[in-house]
């Protein structure tokens, strides 16, 4: 079976001011998830947004790992950029531990000044921070003394504890949507985080590269496929649906992060990008059989070894409808793969 974990929208637009029920309705989110069949459930990061994005990405994997048995809880991904390495160690070794090995360590560069901003970390160290931190989080989950020749920190016969739950610590899994950022994940990390927006032809590339440093590099790879989902009982209602996805999409088009392929190049601004479109390639989308029959194209072309999908966008749908999707994704898709 394909393994499918869920991440979830942790904003509450347009000005924060329900967080605690957000933080409820993931928890709900969450024990569903475990229910239904899903492999785990990862949160991102983002900070100073006024919708109250939540910011603490290895608290909340531990609060969802202490409402649930099985599914493993972790971050897709955590701004690693942002942290002090050893105080990192500590959190994610804390969780691990609690959650008796559930943990998973997705992380990635970043890109947002405001989010550097807020740490007075510079935005041209990032790439050079993160490959420190994954070197750091090594030797610190070994449960040994150890010093490391630090640009950024002081780290003179430091000891981790406590160790890991995870023998040499969580699975630390790498974004990276540019050439560097491909091989840094295929050099470092235990796997990599495919762009969750481009499509199949972008995808495959990206992948045989990471695939081809892993390899050059003595390590197995492993894809982690990242996808948004829309489901529902047939086409027509997936459409009446897909606004908030969309919203998100055009988002991300607008800002350039669509490279461009035979699919929109007929596309000159971001009003123009329907669901149709974005559905070709960019989404798992329709029915339970059409979203099936999508992520058997993505094992047969791409060979993932996980799938990471986003059902709920800040402009919805409603927990109610949330928990309906997450249902029927579980029930009539996930069983099937």
């Amino acid at each position: 079976m394909l393994p499918v974990g869920y991440f979830p929208c942790t904003q509450d637009p347009p000005d924060g001011k329900n967080i605690a029920r957000v933080i409820d309705e993931l928890v709900e989110q969450a024990e569903l998830c475990e229910e239904t069949g899903f492999d785990g459930f990862y949160f991102t990061e983002h900070h100073q947004q006024e919708d109250g994005y939540l910011p603490s990405p290895v608290l909340l994997s531990g609060m969802v790992g202490m409402r649930t048995k099985r599914i493993k809880v972790g971050t897709c991904v955590l701004l690693s950029p942002l942290y002090h390495p050893i105080r990192l160690a500590e959190d994610i070794a804390v969780v691990d531990q609690a959650t008796k090995g559930r943990m998973v360590a997705a992380m990635g560069i970043g890109y947002q000044p405001s989010d550097f901003d807020a740490f007075g970390v510079s935005i041209k160290e990032r790439a050079l921070r993160t490959e420190e931190s994954v070197e750091i989080l090594k030797k610190a989950w070994t449960g040994e003394s150890f010093s490391y020749d630090s640009r950024f920190h002081n780290i003179n016969d430091v000891r981790v504890t406590p160790a890991a739950y995870q023998k040499g610590g969580p699975p630390i899994w790498l974004a990276g949507w540019v050439p560097a950022g491909l091989k840094r994940a295929g050099k470092m990390g235990d796997g990599w985080i495919a762009d969750p927006i481009q499509s199949l032809s972008v995808i495959k590339d990206y992948a045989n590269q990471y695939r081809e440093e892993a390899e050059k590099n003595g390590k197995k790879p492993f894809v982690v496929l990242m996808r948004d989902c829309v489901i529902g009982d047939n086409w027509k209602s997936c459409v009446a649906k897909s606004e908030p996805t969309m919203t998100t999409h055009r988002w991300y088009y607008h800002y350039g992060a669509y490279v461009q392929d035979d699919h929109i190049k007929d596309i000159k601004s971001p009003e123009e990008l329907t669901f149709d479109v974005a559905a070709k390639q960019r989404l798992i989308a329709g029915s339970p059989d059409q979203c099936l029959e999508q992520l058997q194209m993505w094992k047969e072309e791409v060979k993932p070894d996980y799938v990471m999908l986003r059902m709920k966008q800040p402009g919805g749908p409603p927990q109610s409808e949330a928990l309906a999707d997450i249902k029927m994704f579980g029930d009539r898709v996930i069983k099937y793969l």
